[in-house]
C-alpha cells in the first residue's frame, strides 16, 4: 500500500480532518488556553536555556533515588548501553513503549541485530510494523491504514479468519500482547517528561500500555533525551494539559504512569531502573542557535494540517521518525547532511503548521535560518530550481504520484515474530 493507492489517500486525509477538529473543539472549550500556552512554552525555555543546569540535578535526585544513570552521546552509544543493559539480564526477549527517542535511535534494528526480539506493545505500532507501513505520525501511527488492509495483514501472518470487525481486530492483536506482557521482564521504555526538581519520570498515553510495563517488567530501561526534562510540577501539569490537548482533543491524557524508584519488595514494579540520557546532537542543536526546535512535545499538531505531509506521508522524511513540519526542522539538524539538506524543502509554505501548534515554534523562521546558513555550502541555483520543482508537483497529484514512485525506496523492515 502506497500513497499512490486512493484509498491510502483518502484515510491520511481522514485522520488529518478527525485529529484536528477534535483539537480545535477542545481548545476552544479550554478558558484558559492562552494562559496555559504561554506557561507551557516558558516550561519548555526554562530548560532549554539552561539544559546543562538542570540536567546535573536531574542526575543527582535520580542517583539519591538509587537509579544507575548513564549517559550516551549519539545513538549509537545509547544502543551500545541498552543492548548492554538486556545481555546483562539475559533477556532475549522485551517489550517496548511507543516514544520517536526510540525510534530515532533505531532500538529495535539494534536489538535485532544482536538476536533480540524488542517488542512494541502499543497496538498501533505493533500493526504498523506488521503491515510494513507507518504514517509517520507521532500519536495515530496506522491511522492512514483501513480495516480491509489490517484483516489482510493478520490473516497472512497468523492465518486468523477473515474479519472486518475493528473490535475483533483489535481483540485478536491485543490477546497475543498480553500474553507477551504477562511474561515480560524486561522493557525499554523512552520518558516524555523528567522532573528535575525531585527526579519523577512521567509516561503519557491513551490506551493504557506504559502503565502497563511499569506494573509488570521486573527490570525497565528508561531512556530519556536530555531536551525532555521539566523543571517542576508547575511546568509538568501545563505540559500535561497542552499535550492532551493538541494530541488526543481532550483536557488530560487517558493514562498518566510516573516512577520515581524501584518497588519495593511485595509491590507491583520493577525490581531495577536504569536511567540512560541521550543527547544525540542536541545540545549541538541549541549553540548553533535553533533550540526552539526542541521546544517540540510531538503532539502531532502540525501534521494534520500540513498539505505536504498529507500528500506525501511519513515516507518522505528520510525515514526519520520525525515526520511533517516539525521533520522539516529537525531532521536537517538530527540527520546526516547527505540525507537531511533538502528536508527544509518539504513545505508550501501555507503556514498552517505555526497556528496549530501550541509552544508557537516559528517553523518558518528555522527553516530560513537554516537555508541562510546552508546557503554558502550549496548552489543557489540548484536549491531554487529544487524548490520550484517541488511547489510544481505537490499540487498535480497526476505528476506527483509517478514521480514518487521512481524516486521513493522502502526498506524492508523486519516483522513481527
Amino acid at each position: 500500500m502506497t500513497l499512490a493507492d486512493p484509498q491510502t489517500r483518502f484515510m491520511f486525509h481522514r485522520m488529518g480532518s478527525l485529529a484536528a477538529a477534535s483539537r480545535e473543539k477542545a481548545w476552544a472549550a479550554t478558558p484558559d488556553a492562552d494562559a496555559l500556552k504561554a506557561r507551557a512554552i516558558q516550561a519548555r525555555d526554562r530548560v532549554l536555556q539552561d539544559l546543562p543546569g538542570h540536567l546535573a540535578r536531574l542526575e543527582q535526585a535520580v542517583r539519591a533515588q538509587g537509579i544507575t544513570v548513564v549517559r550516551a552521546n549519539n545513538a549509537q552509544e545509547a544502543n551500545r548501553r541498552i543492548v548492554s543493559r538486556l545481555r546483562e539480564l539475559h533477556a532475549a526477549d522485551a517489550l517496548r513503549n511507543h516514544h520517536p527517542l526510540l525510534d530515532e535511535i533505531r532500538v529495535d534494528e539494534a536489538a535485532r541485530i544482536n538476536n533480540i526480539r524488542l517488542t512494541p506493545l502499543l497496538l498501533g505500532d505493533f500493526l504498523a510494523r506488521l503491515t510494513d507501513t507507518h504514517s509517520g505520525h507521532p500519536v495515530w501511527p496506522i491511522g492512514h491504514l483501513t480495516v480491509e488492509r489490517i484483516s489482510e495483514a493478520l490473516r497472512q501472518h497468523w492465518r486468523v479468519p477473515e474479519t472486518y470487525d475493528p473490535d475483533r481486530l483489535a481483540s485478536l492483536v491485543r490477546m497475543r500482547l498480553r500474553r507477551m506482557l504477562l511474561r515480560a521482564d524486561v522493557a525499554v521504555m523512552g520518558v516524555n517528561f523528567a522532573v528535575v526538581e525531585d527526579g519523577l519520570f512521567v509516561f503519557l498515553d491513551n490506551d493504557g500500555h506504559n502503565p502497563s510495563l511499569l506494573s509488570l517488567a521486573r527490570h525497565v530501561i528508561l531512556v530519556l533525551s536530555i531536551d525532555q526534562m521539566v523543571a517542576d510540577l508547575e511546568g509538568l501539569q501545563a505540559l500535561m494539559r497542552v499535550f492532551a490537548l493538541s494530541a488526543w482533543g481532550r483536557p488530560l491524557p487517558a493514562y498518566i504512569a510516573h516512577l520515581q524508584q524501584a518497588a519495593p519488595p511485595g509491590v507491583d514494579g520493577p525490581q531495577t531502573l536504569y536511567l540512560i540520557i541521550v543527547d544525540n546532537r542536541r545540545s549541538e542543536i541549541i549553540a548553533q542557535g535553533f533550540g526552539q526546535a526542541l521546544r517540540c512535545i510531538h503532539c502531532g499538531a502540525c501534521h494534520t494540517t500540513c498539505p505536504v505531509y498529507q500528500q506525501i506521508g511519513g515516507e518522505g522524511y528520510a525515514h526519520s521518525p520525525y515526520t511533517g513540519p516539525i521533520g522539516t526542522v529537525i531532521n536537517p539538524l538530527l540527520l546526516k547532511p547527505e540525507l537531511g539538506a533538502q528536508q527544509t524543502f518539504l513545505c508550501d509554505a501555507a503556514g498552517l503548521c505555526a497556528s496549530a501548534c501550541p509552544l508557537d515554534i516559528d517553523f518558518h523562521g528555522l527553516r530560513q535560518a537554516f537555508r541562510r546558513r546552508r546557503a554558502g555550502q550549496t548552489r543557489a541555483g540548484e536549491d531554487q530550481r529544487f524548490i520550484a520543482l517541488w511547489r510544481y508537483l505537490i499540487h498535480a497529484p497526476r505528476l506527483f504520484r509517478p514521480f514518487w514512485r521512481r524516486v521513493t525506496r522502502h526498506p524492508n523492515r523486519s516483522q513481527p515474530r
